[in-house]
């Protein structure tokens, strides 16, 4: 009886797999129409279209700040105000202008695509104008039109089919109790991040019969990179306004 339970666990585990690439064209073979679509959004939907506001720079000062000796959970904190301001003017831009046209595509096709990100809810708001200034909309085939809070040591939100799971949780711990709540648990996931570990710990959902495909997309090492610490630094002291990267190197150039 303990080798049939063994097996069956194995069984069921093995339908998950890792996938890694810097083209999203790549993805689009495994995704059927019984398939969820999650996707990542910070440098991966999108990046920041210029230096300053880019997710890089958010990465930056939260190291800076814990060779200093501070906490990464109070680290998060002291940046995140500045971040929250920064990204009410902060322009985006897809890695790939060809990721979006995929998306829409699936969507036409009735395929369920919902955004899964590490956002906190308190640039909710933002981040909905950031995606729709892409002409993109997750609501179109998301798997729910509510809004919904996921119960968590943090602040989480569902909105315009978007999860705001919040720099401090999980993906997969708030996404598995997302499915519980809305009660629907579909045959495949696909889910599309950046980071390797963030795709890694979703083959979980393999373990409750959910065949999982995660895509490790890493566009954003292989494209031009758009942050440069200097021009991020010399675009925060100027803003009163967004500057481009091209600006702001021009001005710099020039001594301004």
């Amino acid at each position: 009886m303990k080798l049939l339970i063994l097996t069956l666990f194995v069984c069921i585990s093995l339908n998950a797999k890792i996938v890694t690439t810097s083209q999203i064209e790549e993805a689009l073979p495994y995704i059927a129409q019984d398939t969820w679509v999650l996707v990542d959004l910070d440098n991966c939907l999108f990046e920041a279209a210029q230096a300053l506001g880019h997710a890089n720079w958010f990465y930056d000062e939260l190291m800076k700040k814990m060779a200093e000796g501070i906490a990464k959970d109070e680290a998060i904190a002291s940046i995140y105000p500045e971040w929250v301001k920064i990204q009410k003017v902060c322009k985006v831009k897809p890695l790939e202008e060809a990721f979006i046209h995929y998306l829409i595509s699936l969507q036409t096709k009735g395929i369920t695509v919902m955004g899964l990100t590490h956002r906190q809810p308190i640039v909710a708001d933002s981040t909905l104008k950031q995606v729709a200034s892409l002409g993109f909309d997750f609501r179109l085939t998301a798997p729910s039109q509510e809004t919904l809070v996921i119960p968590a040591k943090t602040h989480t939100l569902y909105i315009n089919g978007i999860l705001f799971v919040g720099d401090y949780n999980k993906k997969i711990d708030i996404f598995c109790p997302f499915l519980e709540q809305l009660n629907k648990y579909p045959k495949k996931i696909v889910f599309i991040d950046d980071k390797r570990k963030n795709v890694e710990e979703l083959e979980t959902l393999s373990q409750r019969g959910i065949d999982y495909i995660g895509i490790h997309y890493t566009a954003i090492e292989t494209n031009p990179p758009t942050y440069k610490r200097e021009l991020a630094e010399y675009q925060y002291k100027q803003f009163n306004q967004i500057l481009s990267n091209e600006a702001a190197e021009t001005l710099i150039e020039r001594g301004l």
